[in-house]
């Protein structure tokens, strides 16, 4: 009788969704059945690691806050900067527009009403 191998599967999470999945390390790469994305096993198994990693003695861990996490704040300070800037050149704009159309309406407005009583005065005339 021939003895069976069997297959020790390991926890992975998928690459692409997330979801926990059980896979065998000794194959290269793999689908998940819940999103059929294809992933490398290598990559899930890790992810897998990462995310459920438990951490011992963290007075020897260190964590730089200056490098990534600087460059995110700063790049959304700029992006909020850069939207505020073009609200207030839109807001300028349209109040220079609508500064526009109003003089317009009154200068026209006063020609209309000069020609009228123009025309009432010379019908008064004759």
């Amino acid at each position: 009788m021939e003895e069976e191998k069997k297959v020790k599967l390991v926890p992975a999470i998928c690459t692409q969704c997330g979801a926990r999945l059980e896979v065998d390390p000794s194959k290269e790469a793999a689908v998940c059945r819940f999103c059929n994305t294809p992933f490398i096993i290598e990559k899930a198994i890790n992810n897998y690691n990462v995310k459920y990693a438990n951490i011992e003695h963290a007075d020897n861990v260190n964590i730089d806050l200056s490098g990534t996490v600087k460059e995110v704040l700063d790049f959304a300070g700029k992006q909020l900067s850069e939207s505020r800037a073009e609200k207030k050149q839109a807001r300028k704009l349209e109040a220079e527009n609508s500064r526009q159309f109003i003089m317009t309406f009154f200068k026209y407005f006063f020609i209309f009403a000069g020609i009228v009583i123009i025309m009432w005065l010379l019908m008064q005339m004759f």
